[in-house]
């Protein structure tokens, strides 16, 4: 006779049918017992004993079911934000503070009224790395889940992220503002958008869209997955990941089957939330499974879909930052794996609109001549054991790219002339004496971007110049100084590294300046292995570094060496 508990009858889709079944059910008993709550609280006759032992119930009960705490923790953020919107809404204008106290949880809530809305701030008490832009995303995907109404417009402003929480909670925490009509009429609810903005760095993307629209529901599960991840890791819940697990599967078939529409019908609209959706996934892949080669696939989508609508998209300025966002972030995997990208092309580089542009900041002039690298590099690699000719036509197009990328340098320090740079003690020894402490974010980034450009052009040299070396004597000299040029701008790259990690917490382009890093690392490796050069103390100091990094929460590319 088998033991344990009986298998349920059925496919697979039908037992998934009945799971689901399970947990709405929980989530309405739930919401049963906070309605009970609410309305014997609200009976004067109502003794404080029995409302004490009615909450101990409520307690008892939840801890006895997991997956009814895991289902519910939407609902409880969207209750007591409701009732206080309820309670509030007619109050003045001075600020007010409640503390609302979940298990194992407290969050910090502030209402002020401004003109005819009603500004809330929200403090959760875990750490969000990626800012308050996507913080606010998490809270419009916990509101969006349980409240049909009334529809929540999510802005990002810089000035938001201050610390409003006590001193009790988290030392650091993120906060959020929404902002919510207060009486908005009746016949214009249907039209109402919810504008979201995903903050990834230097890359912000905003999409407005029909909160309870159909196409928008994979956007809301892949932040309520990415949300529920991250609190699960803070609390070291176990069962919350697997739900977190459970919805960021669904948003991932809901965002193949978005995919396969949008092949059909063309949506621009639909188009934006594909991409919304594929950059939460990416995120999530980051931050919880410290994956970049997930962060990468799912990126790809996102790349799919700006080129399959072409340059000609680009007409409004949140299509042309999307562009630039994606531009600046998928760059270094387009090196990592040595593959070109349609980024390169002269349609996506010499756009019309781009020399008065705001936003074209010179670490996007670099990426004009930078992403042409990668091409080469598979061209290269797709074409093994080629003829001398063909080796130094390909030289000759890498010695062109050398041209402007100098030519790139001199503008950046004219434009930037005696600012641009000084120089501070090391606080990482072991390499420096001194590191380079730059005058702007951009600057930083443009320039140790360019670091990590040039020591890959040359590493490409040094590839070329080792197989023409036999069939051309010439090659030699130009071999012998691609491996001084690599070797002389992985330690700048390495100089530069400390600004983003050792300074200021917010600096921007920490992401970005960990391609050149990798680059350096590399190089270091070959160096020692191929060439028999005394590489120990550039290894050991770039393993101290990548320790200090993975402190920070962000992984490096790949661990190149360990001593």
């Amino acid at each position: 006779m088998p033991l344990g508990r009986p298998r349920r009858p059925g496919t697979d889709a039908e037992r998934a049918a009945a799971r689901r079944q399970q947990v709405r059910e929980n989530v309405r008993a739930f919401r049963q017992r906070n309605r009970e709550r609410q309305q014997s609280e609200s009976q004067p006759e109502s003794s404080e004993s029995e409302a004490l032992s009615r909450q101990n119930s409520v307690v008892r009960s939840e801890a006895g079911s997991s997956s009814q705490a895991i289902a519910s923790l939407s609902e409880a953020l969207s209750t007591s934000f409701q009732g206080l919107s309820t309670s509030l809404q007619f109050e003045t204008s001075v600020p007010q503070a409640i503390s609302i106290q979940l298990p194992l949880r407290n969050i910090s809530i502030t209402s002020e009224t401004i003109g005819r809305t009603i500004r809330w701030s929200l403090g959760l008490p875990f750490r969000i790395d990626l800012g308050p832009s996507y913080s606010d995303a998490f809270i419009a995907a916990f509101q969006h889940r349980s409240l049909p109404a009334p529809m929540l417009t999510v802005e990002s402003d810089p000035m938001e992220a201050e610390f409003r929480m006590s001193s009790s909670l988290n030392p650091t925490p993120t906060t959020a503002a929404v902002l919510i009509p207060e009486q908005p009429p009746p016949d214009t609810t249907a039209d109402s958008l919810t504008r979201v903005e995903i903050c990834y760095h230097t890359w912000t993307t905003s999409i407005s869209f029909e909160a309870m629209s159909p196409g928008s529901e994979m956007l809301r599960e892949a932040l309520l997955s990415a949300a529920l991840n991250l609190i699960s890791i803070e609390r070291n819940d176990r069962a919350m990941a697997m739900q977190a697990v459970q919805i960021q599967a669904t948003a991932l078939r809901k965002l193949r089957d978005g995919f396969d529409d949008y092949l059909e019908n063309k949506d621009a609209a639909k188009a934006m939330l594909l991409s919304a959706t594929a950059l939460a996934c990416s995120m999530s892949e980051l931050l919880v499974n410290k994956s970049w080669d997930g962060f990468s696939l799912h990126l790809k989508g996102v790349g799919a879909l700006i080129e399959h609508a072409g340059p000609e998209a680009l007409a409004s300025q949140t299509a042309r930052d999307h562009y630039y966002g994606y531009r600046a972030v998928q760059f270094p995997f387009s090196f990592l794996h040595r593959r070109g990208s349609f980024l390169a092309r002269e349609e996506w580089i010499n756009l019309a609109w781009r020399d008065g542009d705001p936003s074209n900041h010179p670490i996007h002039t670099l990426l004009d001549v930078g992403l042409h690298v990668p091409s080469e590099m598979e061209h290269y690699d797709k074409n093994p054991g080629r003829r001398p000719g063909a080796l130094r036509r390909q030289l000759k197009k890498l010695n062109d790219l050398a041209m402007e990328l100098n030519q790139w340098r001199l503008d950046l320090f004219a434009r930037y002339p005696s600012s641009m740079s000084t120089t501070d003690a090391a606080s990482w020894t072991g390499l420096h004496s001194d590191v380079i402490h730059f005058s702007h974010d951009t600057v930083a980034t443009s320039f140790t971007v360019f670091t990590g450009v040039r020591v890959a052009l040359f590493s490409l040299v040094r590839q070329l110049a080792e197989d023409l070396k036999d069939d051309d004597e010439s090659a030699i000299p130009l071999l012998k100084y691609s491996v001084d040029e690599s070797f002389k701008w992985s330690r700048v790259a390495c100089q530069c590294l400390e600004y983003f990690f050792a300074r200021d917490p917010n600096v921007a382009g920490r992401v970005m300046c960990l391609f050149p890093f990798d680059t350096a690392w590399s190089t270091f490796v070959e160096l020692g292995e191929k060439y028999e050069r005394d590489m120990m103390n550039e290894l050991r100091w770039c393993q101290n570094a990548a320790e200090r990094i993975e402190a920070t929460g962000l992984p490096v590319f790949k661990v190149r060496s360990r001593i």
